[in-house]
């Protein structure tokens, strides 16, 4: 890891880092030595924006960097496919050991993971994702998070026309966001989200319809439709008419 930050006429203690941001993304070698400082960053809670090979290589990684920063609660990260591809290596690294991660986002470079499995923190709050371009099936590990409350599922997350969400998922989702996706058709009730307050969709243009039963969401005060389809318009004004207290913006 980075032992100090130069800025001009300044020197920055990097054990007194809160925030650490890096324009040009950092990638890490997996087989570098480790740093003979023994520094431990306690105050460092947010990380932005290491770029890491996915596989075994990037669990070494995260497993080095949460030795050095314990207290980690905001991640945002690129996962690029691992150059190993014949190993059958390119999976989605385990993230469980970020024990206090509360706020993870990650964008994917690459053809699809050879394994999906989410393997995540289980305090984890907000969860942001990009180009994984998996089948909905996956999702299911995500939706059994017990504490998550913000799901974005951007460019691609995932991919298939029908969204089944099983029993027992969401229970605790708040936000949800779903952008550039081509589902058709999501098969979901008001039992599946029931905390959600806020729905957006976005760039979803073959998005037939908003289940309608989410108008018995007892929480849910707004529902955003943005450059989607007209039935997907239309179901969401007809969820603003018969349940009024759902304000809908198109």
């Amino acid at each position: 890891l980075i032992r100090k930050i130069i800025l001009p006429n300044t020197i920055w203690r990097i054990t007194s880092l809160r925030h650490l941001h890096v324009n040009l993304h950092v990638a890490f070698d997996s087989d570098a030595e480790e740093l003979g400082d023994s520094s431990i960053l306690e105050n460092l809670v947010s990380f932005s924006c290491p770029s890491l090979s996915c596989g075994e290589d990037a669990e070494r990684i995260i497993k080095r960097i949460i030795k050095r920063i314990p207290n980690l609660c905001k991640l945002s990260c690129i996962f690029y496919e691992s150059p190993d591809s014949s190993m059958n290596c390119n999976h989605f690294p385990r993230l469980n050991c970020l024990t206090h991660l509360e706020s993870l986002k990650i964008f994917y470079y690459g053809s699809p993971l050879n394994n999906g499995e989410f393997i995540l923190p289980l305090n984890l709050k907000k969860l942001t994702l990009s180009n994984f371009r998996l089948p909905w099936s996956h999702i299911s590990t995500i939706g059994r998070l017990p504490n998550l409350e913000v799901l974005k599922l951007l460019s691609g997350a995932f991919e298939g026309e029908t969204w089944d969400v099983e029993e027992e998922e969401f229970q605790n989702l708040k936000f949800l966001s779903l952008d550039n996706l081509n589902i058709a058709q999501w098969n979901a009730s008001c039992d599946d989200f029931p905390k959600l307050e806020r729905l957006i969709l976005q760039n979803c243009k073959d998005l037939e319809e908003i289940p309608e039963d989410f108008g018995n969401i007892p929480t849910l005060g707004m529902i955003e439709v943005h450059w989607c389809g007209r039935s997907a318009e239309e179901s969401a004004k007809r969820i603003e008419e018969e349940y009024g207290d759902i304000k809908v913006l198109i």
